[in-house]
């Protein structure tokens, strides 16, 4: 497994170049998930209409999860990005008793804690960082502590290093939707061609962009263009 300082230095060399925001923040999640020793892990922001859109996330499953709490506008990253404060539910009962919606569909989809850490630029909350864990065993406090560094690193890689102002914020974020939508795009080509639901289809374009060397987002470019042809 990468360490936080393999995974750091990854980060922040891409933040220094040109990058892709999508990419950046997919890698972000997986490697986010390793290194806090949970299952799964997912973006939420706050798009420019105001509605919580989902921009990252480790599987299908865990997006699905995501949009479940947009719209009920209930759940551990909900309620990160409203407090714009770190949020937490360990087992079963306190999942299903705080969240009474999204609670229960999370411990259905096998999962026993959730952690919300917000994303946050100046005295804006852009959205949160979303993790998900099979055990009961509480998050030790120093992997809380890398679990909000891990947002307040997206947070970065979202609105891109420099002099930003408020206003921009949500033309930043919309930016960074557009790429979501174009992978959206190509999960549902790769589940038609390969025959797989879109859980299976996520995978492949992962698996595809790490064999290509290339980003998400670049990856899911070709997959469309391969297909008009």
């Amino acid at each position: 497994m990468r360490t936080s300082a393999q995974a750091f230095a990854d980060i922040t060399a891409a933040l220094v170049r040109e990058h892709d925001v999508a990419d950046v923040l997919l890698r972000l999640v997986r490697d986010g998930a390793d290194l806090l020793g949970v299952d799964a892990a997912a973006i939420l922001v706050l798009a420019p209409r105001g509605s919580l859109e989902v921009l990252s996330a480790t599987s299908h499953v865990t997006e699905e999860l995501e949009l479940y709490q947009s719209q009920e506008e209930e759940g551990p990253c909900v309620e990160a990005i409203r407090r714009g404060e770190g949020s937490r539910a360990v087992g079963a009962a306190e999942l299903t008793a705080r969240w009474p919606t999204v609670g229960p569909a999370i411990v259905a989809a096998g999962f026993r804690s959730a952690y919300g850490f917000p994303l946050r630029f100046h005295t804006a909350t852009l959205g949160a960082l979303n993790v998900f864990s099979r055990s009961e065993k509480p998050m030790a406090e120093d992997r809380h502590r890398l679990g909000q560094s891990l947002a307040d690193v997206a947070s970065l890689a979202l609105v891109q290093p420099g002099e930003v102002p408020e206003h921009d914020l949500a033309q930043r974020v919309s930016a960074a939707l557009e790429g979501r939508v174009v992978i959206e795009r190509a999960k549902g080509v790769l589940a038609h061609l390969l025959g797989v639901d879109m859980s299976g289809a996520y995978a492949a374009l992962l698996e595809r962009a790490d064999q290509d060397g290339q980003s998400i987002t670049a990856t899911a470019h070709r997959v469309l263009s391969d297909a008009q042809r």
